[in-house]
């Protein structure tokens, strides 16, 4: 049977934990969260496209776009000084591209129905559908979280960016 480790051991663990993560400049620590917001789309896209996976190609852009993000920011991430930071930029620049391409798609096209729909559900009384059946059409605002994220990352990312709260 494994002995348990004490207390004090695990305590200590948790302390150079947090002491490794705090020597981590702000700017790299905000990337790494931004990426775990990368990684929580990806899965969270894989079963909401479950069904048009298989229509259109389309379907894949944002499936394919986290998952490359996804890794090749962890990579960024261990390489920051060496044009890691430059390399995050961009990945969060093509989420911006990727978040209005998935507006353009899920609306199609009419950006501005699109908008009025989702403001529409304020006017609907609570517990009713307002005449749209749930899964009918795609959620017109749903790809513009990549925008959100690739905003944040581009203002943390961006050349010219200081490295930490201190500097």
């Amino acid at each position: 049977m494994p002995q348990v480790a004490p207390a004090a051991e695990i305590h200590m663990a948790i302390r150079r934990l947090a002491l490794s993560w705090s020597a981590i400049d702000r700017d790299r620590r905000i990337s790494a969260a931004l990426l775990g917001g990368v990684a929580l789309l990806l899965f969270e896209l894989r079963f909401e496209h479950r069904e048009v996976l298989g229509e259109t190609w389309r379907s894949w852009i944002p499936l394919i776009y986290s998952a490359v993000t996804l890794l090749a920011g962890l990579v960024a991430l261990l390489r920051w000084d060496a044009g890691g930071r430059r390399f995050m930029a961009l990945l969060f620049g093509a989420g911006i591209a990727v978040g209005l391409l998935g507006f353009w798609f899920h609306t199609d096209g009419h950006l501005l129905a699109g908008v009025r729909g989702v403001l529409g559900a304020w006017r609907v009384p609570l517990g009713q559908d307002g005449g749209i059946k749930v899964g009918s059409k795609p959620p017109a605002l749903a790809p513009l979280a990549f925008c959100g994220l690739g905003t944040l990352g581009l203002l943390i990312c961006r050349p010219g960016a200081r490295g930490s709260a201190a500097e």
